[in-house]
């Protein structure tokens, strides 16, 4: 066995997250929050009290990262206890919650979770943050069940087995890299591997381009309308939902080859279903939609592509992209559109994420789930999530790229579009509004791209074939980066140890990560020395 008392190897999902992090240690695109509002009073004591219980059942969230490439580990041994603090901010509730959560964390050190109690004119916030290496959505709910429990001074029954994450890890190797994995590679490679289209939106940022959120409820009647539109159609709800934002995609992109992102939970092994870790997948969904579709034919259509890739959903995310071919910069800025997430948080019995009681003999305090902004660094990411509130739609531009004024025209046909679905779904889809109808011509994976300048032409021509053989894939440009052409730690290692064969020059493997283009990677590695 690979597991310690005090470790488990990290997966290949963790391992993308692990490059992603040491690329740029200070972003803050895979990082959770939890943000929840607080009424009443919070005992501190309890509390710091309660978040030790915490940190002692899933001990993996004081972790660190440790290991070489090709062996990293989530490490907890002699780790620190989860950080409380308390936080004044004079800022407006979003903002002040916004400044609290996006400071990065350091996976070298850990922890790789901390509580804040923010506190701001007139609100108070209670805010669970969490690196996605450690946790994901369905972990929050364990770690809230777990939250409530400790604080009320009764022992954490959330169960917790660090040989499940160990299974989750080495099964996710052996479906990249080895024969099990064979079936599932195949499969992503011809649904995805014939080109996609772009999805251009027409954007309206603002100047400075600033994050914008729109956060949404679906009237009660819409909800039942849809639901009992998804039951006779023989689809479920989630399906409706997905059906009116493939169409609304289809209508402002111009393009009628709609590729979007779901997340799946990833718990295939019935030891993961109750473990707090990173199992999510995000898969991605396909959908061609002609003119003459009925909302009806893309629920339809929905249904089998959502359960396609599903039945083919264990093949780790960034094994699907290179699998397609689908990597580097280019691919990235093509594919990583959108995301559509539906998050049922009210899986769980007896724990209310709008009602959460936090409770001692002499405090009282009522939590309340509010919007989560995290975006895994997509274009537009929706969420939709599912609590005893009702359906709340959030509708997130995380770099400003898309602007205020576009969420708001989705946000409000999203309604009219959906009313249709429930009311009268035989309908045709709506026609391309005429801003997108020359946006959805954008060339796909265009790889014409001018080389870039830097080093011997000569060197970077053996380098280029060098970077090719070791990833695998073709046309690879100048100013191309290792990890977003799906590079991870073990490639890297591979990679230096055949420039030193090739090339006669011993170069350290930090050289890759603080150099990670082609044509700079090569000038340093191979270029002229003094």
């Amino acid at each position: 066995m690979n597991t310690t008392a005090h470790s488990v190897p990290l997966s290949v999902g963790q391992e993308a997250l692990k490059v992603a992090w040491q690329v740029d240690p200070r972003q803050w695109t895979n990082i959770i929050p939890v943000p929840l509002a607080v009424e009443g009073e919070l005992d501190p004591d309890r509390l710091r009290s309660a978040v030790d219980a915490i940190g002692a059942a899933f001990p993996q969230l004081r972790g660190r990262v440790t290991g070489a490439p090709g062996n990293h580990r989530l490490d907890w041994d002699g780790a620190p206890a989860i950080p409380v603090t308390e936080v004044t901010s004079s800022l407006t509730r979003d903002e002040g919650v916004r400044q609290a959560w996006q400071s990065p964390f350091d996976l070298l050190t850990g922890p790789l979770a901390r509580v804040q109690v923010v506190t701001g004119p007139g609100w108070q916030v209670l805010l669970l943050t969490l690196h996605h290496i450690v946790a994901d959505g369905a972990s929050v709910l364990l770690l809230l069940e777990a939250l409530r429990q400790a604080y009320a001074g009764e022992p954490v029954a959330v169960p917790d087995d660090s040989r499940a994450l160990e299974a989750h890890a080495l099964r996710s190797t052996r479906l990249a890299d080895g024969a099990e994995g064979e079936r599932l590679r195949a499969y992503w490679a011809a649904e995805l591997g014939a080109g996609t289209a772009p999805l251009t939106l027409p954007a309206d940022p603002a100047d400075p381009p600033r994050p914008a959120m729109l956060s949404d409820l679906l009237p009660e009647d819409l909800v039942g309308g849809l639901r009992h539109r998804a039951a006779a159609t023989g689809v479920s709800y989630v399906t409706s939902l997905m059906a009116g934002y493939y169409a609304l995609l289809r209508r402002h992109t111009g393009s009628s080859d709609v590729l979007s992102f779901l997340p799946f939970h990833g718990r295939s092994l019935d030891e993961t279903r109750q473990q707090v870790g990173y199992f999510v997948n995000l898969l991605p969904v396909r959908a061609r939609l002609g003119a003459a579709d009925t909302y009806t034919d893309v629920m339809r259509q929905l249904r089998g592509r959502v359960k396609n890739a599903l039945t083919h959903g264990d093949l780790p995310h960034p094994t699907i992209m290179r699998s397609a071919g689908l990597v580097g910069p280019r691919a990235r800025d093509l594919t990583h559109r959108s995301l559509f997430q539906y998050w049922h948080a009210g899986l769980r019995d007896g724990l209310d994420v709008m009602d959460l009681r936090l409770t001692t003999p002499g405090s009282h305090a009522v939590l309340r789930l509010l919007d989560i902004e995290s975006t895994a660094g997509f274009t537009l990411a929706v969420m939709v999530r599912q609590d005893s509130g009702g359906t709340h739609v959030l509708w997130k531009d995380p770099a400003g790229a898309l602007g205020e004024p576009l969420l708001k025209t989705l946000a409000a046909e999203y309604h009219e579009v959906l009313w249709t679905i429930a009311d009268d779904p035989d309908a045709p889809l709506p026609g391309i509004i005429e801003s997108a109808a020359t946006a959805g011509t954008e060339t796909a994976l265009d790889t014409g791209a001018a080389a870039g300048a830097g080093g011997d032409t000569r060197h970077l021509a053996a380098m280029t074939e060098l970077w090719q053989d070791v990833l695998g894939i073709e046309d690879i440009l100048p100013e191309d980066s290792f990890f977003e052409l799906g590079g991870h730690s073990l490639l890297a290692e591979s990679l230096v140890l055949e420039v030193s064969r090739r090339f006669g020059r011993e170069v350290d493997l930090s050289v890759l990560f603080s150099r990670p283009r082609l044509a700079e990677f090569t000038e340093h590695a191979v270029g002229p020395r003094a």
